[in-house]
């Protein structure tokens, strides 16, 4: 069975560029997986304006031309962890303080931020503009018979982004950066 990643990185917006911080392969860095990731390739158009004028039909409203604006959307993602007893703890601890943006990844343009830009090979799609608006622990398991500890949790992002693809960037077999524009 192939393993798929998921791939976050830090990135501020000052209103007119992005600022990247560095690429983290969560498996590798936090030992922790996504078991499910349901990004939404076509989200729900926003409500167009309108009025209802009482003494005309139906309504008068507003359609832009060109493509209808498109909803910002939550997604729930159900996340695995495996390791020890002795590391679980500060583990997700890490982990959760990355995606919050209170931990930055090692990077040279020093960012620090809980904006997100999120790539994950299962789905092979990603986006731009993801936060957290909810964290919570379903299962947490540690047995003195085995030397694993288990955790299941699911975090609720918010994808305030919902048309911008992001893609992975690939220097040497490595994911070295998330593209999007």
């Amino acid at each position: 069975m192939a393993i798929y990643k998921t791939y976050i990185q830090q990135i501020k917006f000052d209103g007119i560029t992005y600022t990247k911080g560095s690429v983290v392969d969560i498996l590798s860095t936090y030992k922790v997986m996504c078991q499910e990731f349901p990004f939404k390739r076509n989200t729900k158009p926003k409500a167009l304006p309108s009025r209802d004028w009482a003494g005309e039909d139906g309504l008068d409203i507003y359609i832009p031309d060109g493509d209808l604006p498109m909803s910002a959307y939550d997604i729930e993602v159900t996340f695995l962890y495996v390791g020890t007893e002795a590391t679980i703890s500060n583990d997700l601890k890490n982990f959760l303080d990355f995606l919050c943006g209170r931990k930055k990844a090692q990077n040279a343009n020093n960012v620090k931020s809980g904006r997100l830009a999120i790539f994950n090979e299962y789905v092979n799609m990603g986006r731009k503009d993801v936060v957290v608006s909810e964290i919570d622990n379903e299962i947490y398991y540690c047995s003195d018979n085995d030397k694993d500890a288990v955790a299941k949790f699911k975090v609720k992002f918010t994808v305030n982004d919902p048309t911008t693809e992001v893609t992975k960037g690939v220097t040497g077999g490595v994911v070295t950066t998330l593209n999007f524009s």
